[in-house]
């Protein structure tokens, strides 16, 4: 039996159920510890974390923050080799544990690795949540008016070198994650897995190992979310990462493209808080077009 090398860190606010069910399921003999993130929860999460698994240190911020800071809080709470970054509805199995730490093992180049997401129920794989190559300007933009982006062809047995994994189970070596100086704060949620993806590109390879598959429920953080809310970090990441990583001919198409969408649809949004939200993204997108931060006064 190896030693164990993995700390799994889970971020949750608000979904005791699911993230009890979820660190019910991380009992790998590869674990150094399993560290849960309660994010300001509401609904006695850590009470309930701390009843079904005594073992499992549990962070508790006593206010809500992005999942980025959530993540990063977790990370520094451990010292393990590599660090397993699990969604809260995702339920890890040994194997599927085992068989990243190997994919890991067996391409000493590769910074990070990713598992195949599947229904809980039937083992059906999650296609919307298949690899996808990293997002361009053009199809950004096509995004705001329905275009999503294909995912990867791969085989479903071999492992593949991939742009953007499923951020939900990402396995990570803690040396290059603290080298490129960890998750991305200025994300709340939505094209922070994305813009850590592009920052780990730089220093390695990134495994797709689809023989590792996570049950995950899909969707469970962002039903929570209110429209605005989901108007707001969705368009705030996308822009934030066209600013960073697009360059000025990149940031040339995108900007305008939502500054555009948002002023129309802060016009027909019925619901007021939507049509705030809305009107703060198209600031952000004319700041982005004047070469300001998103976000600065």
């Amino acid at each position: 039996m190896r030693t164990p090398l993995i700390d799994a860190v889970v971020a949750t606010q608000d979904s005791r159920d699911l993230v009890v069910e979820c660190i019910a399921r991380l009992r790998s003999p590869l674990l150094e510890r399993v560290i849960v993130v309660d994010n300001g929860s509401m609904d006695g999460t850590a009470d309930a974390v701390r009843r079904h698994r005594s073992d499992v240190e549990i962070v508790r911020l006593e206010r809500p923050v992005g999942l980025s800071a959530a993540y990063n809080r977790g990370a520094q709470a451990g010292s393990a080799e590599l660090i397993l970054f699990l969604n809260d509805d995702v339920f890890a199995t040994d194997e599927a544990a085992a068989r990243l730490t190997s994919a890991l093992d067996s391409h000493p180049e590769a910074v990070a690795a990713a598992g195949r997401l599947v229904d809980p129920a039937d083992g059906r794989t999650q296609e919307q949540y298949l690899p996808q190559s990293f997002p361009s300007a053009v199809t950004l933009a096509a995004a705001l008016f329905g275009r999503t982006r294909r995912p990867v062809e791969f085989d479903d047995h071999e492992i593949a070198r991939v742009d953007q994994p499923p951020g939900a189970c990402l396995l990570v070596r803690r040396r290059v994650f603290e080298e490129v100086g960890g998750w991305d704060e200025r994300y709340e949620f939505w094209f922070e897995d994305v813009d850590l993806a592009r920052r780990l590109h730089v220093v390695g390879e990134i495994l797709f190992v689809p023989d590792a598959a996570f049950p995950h429920v899909g969707g469970a953080s962002a039903r929570r979310l209110s429209h605005a809310e989901v108007v707001t970090r969705h368009y705030h990441g996308a822009l934030l990462y066209a600013q960073r990583h697009l360059g000025v001919s990149g940031r040339a198409i995108t900007a305008p493209a939502y500054a555009f969408a948002s002023a129309a649809r802060s016009v027909t949004a019925l619901d007021v808080a939507a049509r705030r939200a809305y009107s703060r993204v198209f600031r952000d997108a004319i700041r982005v077009v004047l070469g300001r931060a998103v976000g600065s006064g």
